[in-house]
C-alpha cells in the first residue's frame, strides 16, 4: 500500500502527531490512544508506528481489534514489518498474516526472505494459505500476484431484491469492495458488472440482474505483466478491474490503489536507471551506505571510461589545438549543449514509451522530428555562440567553427538521446537503461570529434592561422 507524504488530515478527526503519538503511548494514556486509532486513518497511524520499538508496538496492538492491527500493518514500510514479524509473538503474528487482505499479504510474503516466508505460511489458516500459495504461484511482477481474490460477485439470475438482501447479510467483504459488484453466471463466468448504487435505487425490485448490468470489455489475465494493469487503467480510468482466466471465470480483482504502487515504483526506477545507478530496493535512507556506493559505483566507472575516450579525442588534436588554443575555451560550451540536447530528447523518449504514446516501430518518426528539431535548435544555440566568440575577440572562422559545430552537436545529441531508448527496447532492455549521464558521455566525444574536425576543415580550406 502507497504510504502518504506526511499526512496529518484526517476525515472528522484531528490526527495526533508522530511526536504526540509516541508521548501518548509511553505515558500509558491508553483510552485517548485506543480512541484516536478508532477513529484515524490507518495509514496515519502506521506512520506514528514507524517510529516505535517492537515492544511499543505489542503495547498498542493489544490495544486494537485484530482486524484494526492488520490495516495498521499493511501500511507499514517493509523494514518495519519484516522487523514486528520476527519480535512479535506467534499468536500475534497469526492473527495479522491472516486478517491482512490477500493482495497486500503476497506484496510482504514475496519480498520477505524464504525461510521467513515458510515461517509465516505455517501461520496462516488452511484456507489463507491456500489462497497465499495460489496468488503466490503466479509469475513475478504479475497482475495474478498484484490482483485481489475477495470481491463480491453476484448471480445474473438473482432478482434485485435478493441481491440487496445478499448484501446485506454478507459481512465477509470489506466494504471498499462493495462499491462495484461483478455479475457472473452460474459456473463462475463474468458476464457484466453493476454499481451498487445503481442496485439501490432500481425501481423494480423483482427484475433479474442480469437487465440492469453493464458488460465488462475490460478484463485482465493472471498472467499479465504489471505494467499491463497501470496501462488499462490509465487508459480506461477505472477504480476497479476484474481479473478472469482463458475461460472467462473470475478470479479475482486489481484496484486502483495497488496499481498506484507499481506506477510508484516503475517511475522510481526509471528515475534512478536516467539518473545513472542501478535501481535501489530500498529508499534512500533506509539503503545501507555500502549498498548506495556499490549501485552507483559501477556506472561511475563505465562513464568514467566512456569520458576516456573523450581525452583521448582531444588528444588526436594536438596540432588544431596548438595552432588555435582559442577553440579550447569553447570545448565545455560545446560538450555541454551536446548532452542537454541528448538528455532533452531521452526524456521525451522513455516517457512516451513508458505511457504507450509511442510503440517500437515509430523510431522512424522520431528520428525525423529530432533531426529537424536538433538542426532548429542547434541554429538557435549556433548563433548565439557564433556572437559570444566575436564578443569575446575571436576571429570569424574559429567563431563560424563554434557556431557551426553548435548546429552539428545538438542536433546529432537529439537523435541519439531519442534513438538509444528504441534501441534499448529492441534489445529488450529498460529504455531508462540509456541514462542522461551515458547519452552525455557519448555526445562528449562526438562533440570533441565534430568540434575540432570543422575547425581543421576550416583552417586547411581557408589557411586559417592563430
Amino acid at each position: 500500500m502507497m504510504m502518504p507524504l506526511n499526512s496529518t488530515a484526517v476525515k472528522g478527526h484531528q490526527a495526533l502527531t508522530r511526536d504526540q503519538f509516541q508521548h501518548e503511548l509511553r505515558s500509558r494514556q491508553f483510552r485517548h490512544l485506543r480512541n484516536h486509532c478508532r477513529m484515524a486513518e490507518p495509514a496515519d497511524i502506521a506512520e506514528s508506528v514507524d517510529g516505535l520499538s517492537s515492544a511499543e508496538v505489542i503495547v498498542l496492538f493489544r490495544l486494537l481489534p485484530k482486524r484494526r492491527r492488520a490495516e495498521i500493518f499493511a501500511y507499514l514500510s517493509f523494514d518495519v514489518q519484516e522487523r514486528l514479524l520476527e519480535d512479535l509473538p506467534d499468536n500475534v503474528v497469526s492473527n495479522l498474516m491472516n486478517e491482512m487482505e490477500a493482495d497486500d499479504r503476497t506484496r510482504l510474503l514475496e519480498d520477505l526472505p524464504e525461510e521467513i516466508r515458510g515461517r509465516i505460511l505455517l501461520k496462516l489458516s488452511p484456507e489463507e494459505r491456500k489462497t497465499a500459495w495460489q496468488l503466490l504461484s503466479y509469475p513475478e511482477d504479475s497482475v495474478g500476484r498484484l490482483m485481489n481474490p475477495e470481491f463480491i460477485a453476484l448471480r445474473a439470475d438473482m432478482k434485485v431484491a435478493q441481491a440487496i438482501d445478499y448484501l446485506r447479510w454478507n459481512t465477509v467483504y470489506p466494504s471498499d469492495l462493495a462499491a462495484e459488484l461483478f455479475v457472473t453466471d452460474t459456473q463462475g463466468r463474468l458476464k457484466g458488472q453493476v454499481s451498487l448504487a445503481a442496485l439501490i435505487l432500481a425501481d423494480a425490485p423483482g427484475n433479474s440482474i442480469e437487465w440492469m448490468m453493464d458488460p465488462s470489455n475490460v478484463t485482465l489475465k493472471p498472467q499479465d505483466i504489471e505494467e499491463a494493469a497501470v496501462d488499462i487503467f490509465r487508459k480506461y480510468d477505472q477504480s476497479v478491474i476484474p481479473v478472469v482466466d482463458s475461460g472467462g471465470v473470475l478470479l479475482g480483482i486489481v484496484t486502483a490503489d495497488d496499481v498506484f504502487d507499481v506506477a510508484e515504483e516503475d517511475a522510481t526506477e526509471d528515475i534512478q536507471q536516467f539518473g545513472g545507478q542501478a535501481t535501489l530496493e530500498d529508499s534512500y535512507f533506509d539503503t545501507p551506505l555500502p549498498t548506495l556506493v556499490r549501485k552507483r559505483a559501477g556506472w561511475l566507472a563505465l562513464l568514467f571510461f566512456g569520458e576516456i575516450f573523450t581525452t583521448s579525442a582531444l588528444k588526436h588534436y594536438d596540432e588544431a589545438i596548438a595552432s588555435m588554443r582559442y577553440l579550447v575555451y569553447f570545448v565545455p560550451l560545446i560538450i555541454s549543449s551536446g548532452g542537454n540536447s541528448g538528455s532533452q530528447a531521452a526524456s521525451l523518449v522513455i516517457r512516451g514509451l513508458a505511457v504507450n504514446e509511442m510503440k517500437p516501430n515509430d523510431f522512424g518518426r522520431v528520428f525525423r522530428r529530432e533531426v529537424v528539431a536538433g538542426l532548429f535548435l542547434g541554429l538557435i544555440l549556433g548563433v548565439i555562440g557564433f556572437l559570444r566568440a566575436v564578443a569575446w575577440g575571436q576571429s570569424t572562422w574559429v567563431a563560424a567553427a563554434v557556431g557551426l559545430t553548435l548546429v552539428a552537436v545538438v542536433a546529432f545529441g537529439g537523435m541519439l538521446g531519442a534513438m538509444m531508448p528504441f534501441a534499448m527496447k529492441a534489445c529488450r532492455l529498460d529504455p531508462a537503461v540509456s541514462s542522461s549521464p551515458f547519452i552525455a558521455s557519448l555526445s562528449d566525444v562526438a562533440g570533441i570529434v565534430i568540434y575540432f574536425g570543422i575547425a581543421s576543415w576550416i583552417m586547411r580550406t581557408f589557411a586559417v592561422g592563430h
